[in-house]
């Protein structure tokens, strides 16, 4: 249909297949399918943004269960990221973002959104060399926290150290989001992809 909000299939593999392919319990998967995914089948080449946002939902009260809305949302948006780089696409792209830096992966967001969706529009304006604002008209989630990790990982992965990332002016569907980071050498951290389940130290604000 025209016009209609479409979250593509990499996106879902990304982080139901990658991320939390170990962490799905039978009961997620039951809950998953009944929402139209259904992970033992070829996915879809799109879904809706709706449908997205519930199995957003699904996984956040599953896989995080007793954790604060906000702080759930966090994390699968930075598992989202860790699958993403462990996809056939994103390992060939892993390289160039650690030599890219921070500052380069970020300011070329805009694409890495449009590749996850076809309703996505992202302006920038940067404040200094380590620091940036950054508007998504939507941020694909019922929780702005969700593209925080998205944005803070992604930093991460690109060398940025004590990455902090603050969503502002939350509308339902769009946000500002304040990013800063430092480029420290003496303080390289490797980054944990989705196959070691580990958890970033970066957390979203109070």
């Amino acid at each position: 249909m025209a016009g209609e909000q479409l979250v593509y299939a990499g996106t879902v593999e990304a982080l139901f297949l990658k991320a939390l392919e170990n962490r799905l319990t039978p009961a997620c998967r039951m809950r998953l399918r009944e929402a139209g995914l259904d992970l033992e089948q070829k996915l879809s080449p799109t879904y809706t943004l709706e449908q997205w946002k519930q199995y957003l939902r699904i996984a956040a009260d599953h896989v995080y269960a007793g954790m604060p809305t906000e702080a759930a949302y966090y994390s699968l948006g930075e598992r989202f990221i860790d699958g993403y780089f462990a996809t056939l696409f994103g390992r060939a792209l892993l390289g160039m973002v650690r030599l890219a830096g921070p500052r380069r992966v970020l300011t070329q967001a805009k694409l890495g959104f449009r590749t996850s969706t076809n309703c996505s529009e992202v302006r920038i304006v940067e404040r200094s060399p380590t620091s940036m604002e950054m508007w998504v008209n939507d941020i694909m989630a019922d929780q702005p926290t969700f593209a925080a990790g998205v944005l803070a990982r992604t930093a991460e992965l690109a060398g940025g150290q004590r990455v902090a990332v603050v969503p502002e002016g939350f509308d339902g569907q769009s946000a500002t989001y304040h990013v800063r980071w430092s480029e420290q050498a003496d303080a390289v951290v490797e980054p944990q992809l989705a196959s070691s389940g580990g958890e970033s130290a970066t957390r979203p604000p109070a």
